[in-house]
């Protein structure tokens, strides 16, 4: 196996990993580029293959285990729309501007702040809010989501913050993030593929899109079953000394 090759597979295994647990899949993948490929923009051909990977992961496993039932899908559509609005809107308004702030700094700060909101969240009684129209949750959980569009801050991380102070356990807290994950992939999905004259499919391509796919259903349905026995903490941990390492890095 070549370099090229190590590198494309353990990109596909990092995405599948990151995606779906709060620990931010960009933040990894922009880590790794850096590091790797000196990038400190955006790859949109990696990325269209492995978000095209990881909705597919999704969608099968919410097929997999009955989300899509007439009385789910009816119960939760609109929702889901009112919480990917507030998304759309700044996505539109950064990507109108061609706002770019990736690098490893921004990384580590983000990393420890996602940090510290998810154990308050978790473990802080005082801090939750009485919510009891579901509605108004997915859709101020739509705002913590717009926290994603800073790398290393996570997508997932943003929607389980919002649901668990909200008074939601941790595993629905975590169903919810998947849920609100399926229009936002396919919104990036579609918007990444129009940067592309022509979108060729190569092996290494096909290599992302492989190991994204089982890495990430792997990952969800590990995460989904024991989210609720291990709770958020090792997440917790995981960030605050991948911001410490980055920040003593580039000191």
């Amino acid at each position: 196996m070549t370099n090229s090759s190590i590198f494309y597979g353990f990109y596909g295994i990092l995405q599948g990993i990151t995606e779906f647990i709060p620990i931010s899949s960009s933040g990894h993948l922009n880590i790794l580029e850096i590091f790797f490929k000196n990038l400190e923009s955006r790859n949109y051909v990696y990325e269209t293959s492995a978000h095209f990977a990881s909705l597919l992961a999704l969608l099968l496993y919410l097929f997999a285990n009955k989300h899509f039932s007439k009385s789910n899908i009816k119960a939760y559509w609109k929702l889901l729309i009112y919480a990917t609005i507030p998304a759309i809107i700044l996505g539109f308004i950064l990507k109108f501007y061609d706002v770019v702030y990736i690098n490893l700094k921004l990384i580590g700060y983000t990393s420890i702040t996602g940090a510290i909101l998810l154990y308050v969240s978790d473990r802080a009684k005082k801090f939750k809010l009485k919510i009891k129209n579901k509605s108004t949750k997915f859709i101020l959980a739509g705002l913590f989501q717009c926290l994603a569009f800073l790398p290393g801050f996570s997508r997932a991380g943003s929607c389980i913050i919002a649901f668990r102070l909200f008074g939601e356990d941790r595993k629905y807290s975590s169903i919810y993030s998947l849920y609100m994950g399926i229009p936002i992939i396919c919104l990036s999905f579609f918007s990444n593929i129009k940067e592309f004259d022509n979108f060729i499919v190569d092996k290494n391509l096909s290599l992302i899109f492989i190991t994204t796919f089982f890495t990430a259903y792997f990952t969800i349905s590990v995460f989904i079953n024991v989210i609720n026995k291990i709770g958020f903490t090792p997440f917790v941990i995981y960030r605050i000394l991948l911001g410490i390492i980055l920040l003593v890095y580039l000191s």
